[in-house]
């Protein structure tokens, strides 16, 4: 039995029924959170999610309740650093981790313990940093999916210049990693500037908000030089000979045409080097295609359901 663990819930976004919420224990001793949720019935099949970065389980109740719905069990982690798990910084709101394959190890922790509980056929799915986690995943190669289906992931950022690539070498070389640099933002529904570039709907933004001031321990703040430090690393090591054309897994990548956080030409790139990989562009989407308004959403779930056979 895992040590059950709290669910944040909304009067307008309730938890799904069969939802079970547990702490976990990293490989390096953190205290983690990740929940599961069966379909009334028989499961057809299941589902591992892997959250963008500031995201948490309760963000994507609305996604599991469509995915239950149609027979599927769904599994989300809380990102070490983010959600309720623990946080790595002695200010909760910094972003940050030590190396991306951290993330990815996590997730190996989690899946033995879920694994009798997520029936065949089993997917990867993500969202933005998810995203580069989940291909990290693919290319370690300890666990198996029929397919990887993306929303925006993360594999390089929409602005990237020499000047950041530089400020973050110079300040992590003097000890400065976690230090939040000047400029930056990236804070979730609470950033300001956050409505801008995530979702145009309204209703489901409000709903992050809100319940992130329902439970201040669900914010998360703009990243560290140690977080883009880590990225940046993650995103060279793509290039190698151990990269994308490594992964056999097939994969389907989601893509703002309004993005303004990930690079849609680092997309496009790797699926010309991934085996076999899709690459479709949600023409006036922004970021957070998930949590778009739903002339939008429902294409993405639509193609969602017919890739995993629905």
């Amino acid at each position: 039995m895992l040590d059950p663990a709290p669910i944040i819930e909304l009067d307008d976004d309730p938890a799904p029924k069969r939802i079970k919420a547990f702490w976990f224990k990293s490989a390096d001793g953190l205290r983690l959170r990740a929940a599961i949720c069966p379909p009334d019935g028989t499961s057809k099949g299941s589902i591992l999610f892997s959250p963008g970065r500031t995201e948490y389980i309760e963000k994507y109740f609305e996604f599991i309740r469509q995915m239950n719905a149609k027979g599927l069990t769904v599994a989300v982690i809380d990102h070490r650093g983010q959600g309720l798990s623990d946080r790595l910084l002695t200010d909760p709101l910094l972003g940050y981790v030590a190396s991306f394959s951290d993330f990815a190890m996590d997730m190996e922790t989690l899946w033995p313990l879920i694994e009798e509980r997520m029936p065949t056929p089993r997917f990867l799915m993500s969202h933005s940093m998810g995203g580069a986690i989940a291909i990290d995943v693919l290319r370690r190669k300890k666990l198996k999916f029929e397919k990887l289906i993306a929303s925006a992931p993360m594999l390089g950022f929409a602005e990237d210049s020499f000047a950041m690539r530089a400020l973050v070498a110079v300040f992590s070389a003097i000890g400065l990693k976690r230090l939040q640099p000047p400029g930056v933002s990236g804070g979730g529904a609470l950033d300001p500037e956050a409505a801008k570039v995530l979702t145009s709907d309204p209703v489901r933004f409000d709903r992050d908000l809100r319940r992130c001031k329902q439970q201040p321990k669900l914010q998360l703040g703009g990243p560290t030089i140690g977080w883009l430090k880590a990225s940046l690393l993650l995103f060279k090591s793509f290039t190698k000979k151990d990269g994308f054309n490594k992964i056999d897994t097939p994969v389907y990548f989601g893509c703002a045409e309004r993005e303004a956080l990930v690079s849609n030409s680092a997309i496009r790139q790797a699926c010309q080097e991934i085996p076999n990989a899709e690459f479709e562009i949600y023409q006036d989407s922004l970021h957070e295609i998930l949590q778009e308004r739903d002339e939008i959403r429902d294409k993405f779930m639509a193609k969602t359901f017919k890739l995993i056979g629905v």
